[in-house]
């Protein structure tokens, strides 16, 4: 009878254990698919699209005969990468810190958003915070090793060229907590004022930034020319919105999808994208930029392509994402045919 009752419990132990293996087997899975997941909600194509002003820079001062510098131009990009990294997550957990701020004051807030429960391949981190698949710490703590990192390397650049390229650092940071403050993101219209912060902070001053590393000097043809990276850039960015313009309209956040809806949102980046390559045609026109320039209109169909290829009412998430890929593309082929065009221009 003993021998009989040992060899159950012995076979139970051996389950145990496997149930117990699988489970950390499982949890291990679970644990590298959230890091995945969250891997690509950082926007790695968008961070490489938002490289074009710092292309658009290093090729401007390559065409003015300065030699380019690998430690200023991988230093340029990493500042550039963790600044659109810790902006984008500081814009998620600001939203979401908003709409806890609703839950709290609103009777029945629970159901303020319940299309945010359901978990989709298009979801963003204010859907992970949601879910509570990933906790507000974590977010905070990634925004704020972003921040070190571009002011860091904001630091050396100022060390190895000039202070000026460190205050182009802070002066971008500086207007990214503007666009963040909940009187800008979340006003009837100051929001265009933190847009405007935003246009600066992504396109602009890294477009200087570039320039000024390996010139050491920015002249007027710099500031006219940099008009064309910056509106690229900064459509690209606020493509983005078209994914959530239906939260940002329930959160009072401000965002020309939200005020004006999808249609004239695209309409308005239409002409915004054709005002862009426009100004190239007249620096060229002006003398300032080299006939090769033309090159760079070989993107233009992919940007029209984005903004006026539907006027599906309403706009579907799938519009959206169209919308983003082809913008997204359209920014990165302009850097490159903008580097090539300058390159023996």
């Amino acid at each position: 009878m003993n021998e009989k009752q040992e060899a159950p419990t012995h076979l139970l132990g051996e389950s145990s254990r496997e149930r117990g293996q699988t489970q950390t087997i499982d949890g291990s899975r679970g644990r590298r698919g959230l890091l995945l997941l969250f891997a690509r909600l950082l926007r790695p194509a968008l961070t490489t699209a938002l490289a074009l002003p710092i292309l658009w820079g290093l090729a401007l001062a390559h065409w003015h005969g300065a030699p380019l510098n690998g430690w200023s131009i991988a230093l340029l990009l990493t500042a550039t990468g963790a600044f659109c990294i810790g902006l984008s997550l500081a814009g998620h957990y600001a939203d979401f810190q908003r709409w806890l701020a609703q839950e709290r004051s609103t009777p029945g807030g629970e159901q303020l958003l319940p299309e945010e429960r359901q978990i989709s391949s298009g979801q963003d981190v204010f859907q992970l915070l949601y879910s509570r698949q990933v906790r507000p710490g974590a977010v905070r703590s990634l925004v704020l090793l972003s921040l070190w990192i571009t002011l860091l390397a904001s630091l050396w650049l100022g060390e190895l060229v000039g202070w000026p390229l460190f205050f182009f650092g802070l002066l971008s940071v500086l207007l990214a907590v503007l666009s963040l403050l909940p009187g800008v993101r979340y006003s009837r219209w100051l929001w265009i004022v933190g847009d405007l912060a935003v246009l600066a902070a992504v396109g602009f001053l890294p477009v200087l930034s570039a320039y000024y590393a390996h010139r050491e000097v920015i002249d007027r043809w710099v500031l006219l020319a940099a008009v064309a990276p910056s509106l690229l850039a900064w459509l690209t960015w606020t493509s983005y919105n078209l994914l959530s313009w239906r939260r940002d309209w329930r959160i009072r956040r401000g965002t020309a999808v939200a005020i004006f809806g999808p249609e004239r949102a695209l309409d308005a980046g239409a002409v915004i994208g054709v005002a862009a390559f426009t100004s190239v045609l007249l620096l060229m026109a002006l003398g300032g930029l080299p006939l090769s320039s033309l090159l760079v209109l070989g993107s233009l169909p992919i940007f029209l392509r984005a903004f006026t290829h539907t006027n599906q009412q309403p706009l579907t998430p799938t519009t959206a994402a169209y919308v983003i890929d082809r913008s997204t593309q359209a920014a990165i082929l302009a850097g490159l045919l903008w580097m090539l065009a300058l390159w023996n221009g």
